[in-house]
């Protein structure tokens, strides 16, 4: 009798993700632990990000955690130990639910390629999907400066310079009367903040994220730009002290009070500090918190419902 080949086992994916649907207040609490057990990145998903500027919506008082793990044996297990723990004494996590998806790299490199193409973010910045480099060549806009353009690879990093806030801290960036210093961009992403002040001619740029799938884009997109003077790390923002005469912070409003102390206390003495990831709604709250450490408001900018707040030490 012919011998039948035995078919090849099907290729498993080199990534887990976690998704974990969650009561608000037990996030930082979920978020802590997934990250102790290994996670390489997180995405959290609340009332306030699936908030639409200009469209009402019921708070639902629920989160998704989504975390991306190396796959390993006895993952799922781990974690959902780790869960089953937390539930027993973490308020609001006794309801919590655990699902889990396979995450291949043409996943997501796939949707990237197929909608992201090269576009201008601010006035004379353009960025370029690294797979477009070869072809992609930036216009002028008017009588102005050259463009200059910025070649990224996002993956799973945040910031590809599509979302309004990344668009108005890069026209802050650029309307600069002078190049800074040294400056500091807060939840950093993909770098693509620092990237554009260093080309733009900052003299040092570091980026802070809580996320090490970040750092190491960040980091990367730094080499692939040939850009000096740029480092990236999970530290806190006032680490170094206050030391950066400009200050760059894209995320969002709850986060940025929150850090507020640390933020404000990495600002030079009249330095000059950019906070955006800010609902219109949100903007007053976020205005008088910083206000209230002594900064000074310099004007607010807005973008379809988005808003970026301006502040000097």
């Amino acid at each position: 009798m012919p011998k039948h080949k035995k078919k090849a086992p099907p290729e498993l994916s080199p990534w887990r993700r976690a998704t974990v649907d969650v009561a608000v207040a037990a996030v930082d609490a979920v978020s802590g632990a997934l990250v102790e057990l290994g996670a390489l990145g997180l995405e959290i998903e609340d009332d306030e990000t699936r908030a639409v500027p200009g469209r009402a919506s019921s708070p639902t008082g629920r989160a998704a955690v989504t975390a991306t793990f190396s796959r390993a044996p006895g993952l799922e297990a781990r974690v959902a130990k780790r869960l089953a723990a937390l539930a027993r004494f973490v308020e609001g996590t006794a309801d919590l639910e655990l699902s889990w998806a396979d995450l291949f790299p043409e996943d997501w490199n796939a949707a990237f390629r197929a909608q992201w193409k090269p576009f201008r973010c601010g006035l004379r910045t353009w960025v370029c999907p690294s797979w477009e480099r070869a072809n992609f060549r930036a216009e002028r806009v008017g009588e102005g400066a050259p463009p200059l353009v910025l070649y990224l690879d996002a993956g799973m990093a945040f910031g590809t310079g599509t979302h309004e806030t990344t668009q108005l801290c890069i026209e802050a960036i650029e309307a600069l009367p002078a190049p800074p210093r040294y400056l500091l961009d807060v939840g950093t992403g993909t770098g693509i903040l620092s990237l554009a002040a260093l080309k733009l001619g900052a003299a040092r740029a570091r980026g802070t994220d809580i996320d090490p799938v970040a750092v190491h884009a960040a980091l990367d997109h730094a080499k692939d730009n040939a850009v000096t003077g740029f480092t990236a790390d999970a530290r806190a923002p006032d680490v170094e002290g206050a030391i950066h005469d400009v200050v760059v912070a894209n995320i969002l409003a709850g986060t940025l009070l929150e850090l507020r102390d640390a933020i404000v206390g990495a600002l030079a003495r009249g330095g000059r500090l950019f906070l955006s990831g800010v609902l219109v709604e949100q903007e007053r709250a976020v205005r008088e918190g910083y206000l209230a450490a002594g900064l000074t408001h310099l004007g607010t900018a807005t973008k379809n419902g988005w808003v970026r707040i301006d502040l000097r030490r």
